[in-house]
């Protein structure tokens, strides 16, 4: 066998050869491709959604489907051989739509096949909204609050005048417009209408009740939830209050050093002796008036001789026994003096004026080249500034200057500092860093005391606190925080488990009134009605949103317990409505923006009501009383001294008809104050922007807790839409009108919408 295998192996070889061609061994079949036949190619779904089929012939022993989509569903997405394959697609909602299927080996070999899906979008269903809110529990969660002027809200005796029982009697409609407190204008006894001139701050003005009946008021007000803010003044007092009267007729008097006296006031200034300027010496605003201190007046008979023949004028005053005269009915001047006020003097030669006259006056005298009931310019002769009392016998010369004063009988010469004008001298609170161990200070927070502690008073609105030490910040920052101080320890020591309540009027820019919380816990903020002011008249909301959050967080970075006042108008600006071109629209739109955003929302009296007015012919035009029937019954307009717009307090801006009008400016107001008492995250939540894009949209979040909503505002005129991806299932308040369609809002002009967000 040995001798066998060689043999056989070269038979093998040999064959081999003799064909031509080497013989190549088998070898397992093994493909580098495979085939994808998909069918249909494409497939096409209505908005509505569903599922169709395809047929998917293959030698693949391993495939997958990838999508460039994630809309679509595919069954099986993966196998091998051959398939039926479902596609399932939603219902679309938004807008046309496409993705591709493509069908490949799992194990890379080649070959592939796509089909491709498109689904048209649903026709959308156009929704009208309705709102649909909680019902009000009847608990008013909202800090808002209303400012009223006592004199002209509402008059209860027929007077003319506003008072105490007026408001009182009218507790239920503020009840109704959901306010939670009352700002009151200066109860105190005062020489004017407005009484920013306190004559006395422990006491009541007479014209507006008894201290019985301010009490009657507040407790009635506590009745309904509603707490009283009075007006403090404590930058000036009237000139009228005994404490300036005493200081101007004494040099030696106590309380002298209760205001800011100074007989060389140029001087005093320069030396950085005036305690009021708080080391400034430029006060930035007001004037130095002068005064005579000690006896200015005469009683007897007396003889006035006026020189009006040169262009210097001089009066000689002389005693006489010769017989008085009476005043001269046609005469061309005048003496203006004492209680008999306008005197008429006889003209004895060319330019020669005199008269002999029974005096009896505290003060002194006037010559007058007008027998006007005012004082025209150029017609009041007196004293040239800086000069002394008239001397008996002696020419004295005449001054008919601006800074001329009264021609008087005896006394010195000195001038006090008023921020304001003459009749509100300034009060004097020493130096800043001691600032609450002055006399005028411990005595005017002496009266502060007793308003909380006997009549339960809750709050006070402090006036022009720029003005206590001429706008230097860090000293009234330092008073005002003496003041709260002060005041809130009153307020725990009569039983309040919380702080007191006090918002200032810092009148100036944002970037310096925010720095005002360092002393206190709130401050009007002036930015906010200008800037939606100009948003609405402008049609422009952008920046506004950002704006009121960051008012907001500047206060609260000041202090953890910032509260932010804010408001549309008040009682020293034209009214908001007249600033939007008496807007009706507009008007509306500003009162729901008002009270759905953050802060303490304060409501000015007759705002609610459409009032319109400007300062031009007097600050009594924005002070308008309110009209509460057609009839003026109880419309306390001698408050204002009758200076009264006739053609805006008519029929159709009164409280009885716009009460009955669910389309009224007061009704949007009554609305919207009851929807920020039904949702505290209205009432006390924190504001953030919303993704709502457009210049005329101001849209913003209010969220406390787990409670969210969604407040979008259309500034425009005309209607707009815009892209909302926040559920609007749930519309709890509408002004003017919108609709929804899928993800688009449409709101109208001037028109408002909230949603509850789940």
């Amino acid at each position: 066998m040995k001798k066998l295998i060689p043999w056989v192996l070269g038979a093998v070889i040999l064959a081999l050869y003799s064909c031509g061609e080497p013989i190549q061994p088998d070898k397992p079949d093994t493909p580098t491709s495979v085939s994808f036949n998909v069918q249909p190619a494409s497939l096409s779904f209505t908005g509505d959604g569903g599922t169709q089929t395809v047929t998917l012939t293959t030698d693949s022993k391993s495939w997958k489907v990838s999508a460039t989509g994630d809309w679509a569903s595919v069954n099986p997405s993966s196998g091998s051989g051959n398939q039926t394959i479902t596609v399932t697609v939603p219902e679309n909602n938004s807008e046309r739509r496409m993705l591709t299927l493509a069908f490949a080996d799992a194990s890379g070999l080649k070959g592939t096949a796509s089909i491709s899906i498109v689904q048209e979008a649903k026709e959308q269903a156009t929704t009208e909204i309705i709102p649909s809110p909680a019902a009000f529990d009847g608990n008013k969660r909202s800090s808002t609050a209303y400012q009223l002027l006592i004199y002209s809200f509402a008059d209860s005796n027929g007077d003319g005048v506003g008072d105490f029982k007026g408001i009182q009697g009218k507790l239920d409609y503020l009840d109704a417009l959901g306010v939670t407190a009352l700002w009151l204008s200066p109860a105190h006894p005062t020489s004017s209408y407005h009484a920013y001139d306190v004559n006395d701050y422990s006491t009541v003005n007479p014209l507006y009740g008894t201290e019985a009946d301010f009490k009657a008021l507040v407790d009635a007000a506590h009745s309904k939830g509603i707490s009283i803010y009075m007006d403090y003044v404590l930058n000036h007092s009237g000139s009228g209050n005994e404490w300036f009267k005493e200081a101007s007729a004494d040099v030696e008097s106590p309380y002298r050093d209760w205001y800011v006296f100074s007989d060389n006031p140029e001087a005093n200034v320069a030396a950085g002796k005036i305690d009021n300027y708080a080391g400034s010496k430029d006060p930035k605003m007001g004037a130095w008036h002068e005064i005579t201190v000690g006896k200015a007046g005469y009683k007897g008979r007396l003889h006035f001789k006026v020189d009006w023949t040169g262009s210097v004028k001089y009066v000689t005053v002389t005693e006489t026994q010769e017989a008085a005269q009476k005043p001269n009915s046609s005469a061309k001047m005048w003496l203006w003096i004492g209680s008999s006020g306008n005197v008429g003097l006889y003209e004895t030669s060319a330019g020669i004026f005199e008269i002999t006259l029974d005096v009896d006056t505290d003060w002194g005298f006037l010559v007058r080249s007008s027998n006007s009931d005012s004082w025209p310019a150029g017609t009041k002769y007196g004293s040239p500034s800086g000069s002394g009392p008239i001397k008996l016998g002696q020419a004295f010369q005449l001054d008919n200057s601006s800074s001329c004063g009264d021609i008087t009988f005896g006394g010195s010469k000195s001038w006090y500092f008023a921020s304001f004008d003459r009749s509100m001298p300034d009060l004097n609170y020493g130096k800043y860093t001691e600032c609450e161990n002055s006399p005028a200070f411990k005595a005017i927070a002496a009266t502060a005391d007793r308003w909380i502690t006997e009549f339960g008073v809750d709050g006070f609105r402090l006036d022009a606190v720029l003005w206590i030490y001429q706008s230097q910040l860090t000293a009234n920052q330092r008073f005002l925080q003496q003041w709260y101080d002060h005041c809130n320890a009153t307020y725990k020591a009569a039983g309040h488990s919380g702080d007191i309540f006090m918002v200032a009027e810092a009148w100036e820019g944002h970037n310096t009134e925010k720095m005002y919380y360092k002393g206190l816990q709130s401050c009007f903020e002036f930015d906010y009605g200008y800037k939606l002011r100009d948003a609405l008249n402008n049609q422009n909301a952008a920046g506004f949103v950002s704006s009121v959050a960051g008012y907001v967080s500047d206060h609260t970075a000041q202090r953890p317990d910032a509260i932010t006042s804010f408001f549309l108008s008040n009682h020293d600006q034209n009214r908001f409505g007249s600033e939007v071109g008496k807007n009706v629209a507009k008007m509306k739109q500003a009162g729901a923006m008002l009270l759905s955003g953050p802060g303490k929302p304060f409501i000015y009296q007759g705002e609610e009501l459409g009032y319109t007015g400007v300062k031009d012919n007097g600050d009594e035009y924005v002070r308008t009383p309110m009209l509460w029937d057609k009839a003026g019954k109880d419309c306390a307009k001698k408050g204002v001294n009758n200076k009264v717009d006739g053609n805006m307090l008519t029929e159709a801006i009164s409280v009885d008809s716009q009460q009955a009008d669910d389309a009224s400016i007061l009704n949007v107001y009554k609305d919207w104050s009851r929807l920020r008492n039904t949702y505290p995250a209205l009432a006390e939540g924190s504001m953030s922007a919303a993704n709502v894009s457009g210049n005329t949209i101001a849209a913003w979040y209010m969220t406390s807790g787990s409670q969210k909503l969604l407040v979008i505002h259309n500034v425009a005129s005309a209607a707009k839409t815009v892209a909302v991806s926040d559920d609007m299932s749930k519309p709890v308040a509408l002004l003017g009108n919108a609709s929804v369609k899928g993800n688009a809002l449409t709101i109208g002009g001037n028109s408002s919408v909230v949603f509850e967000l789940k």
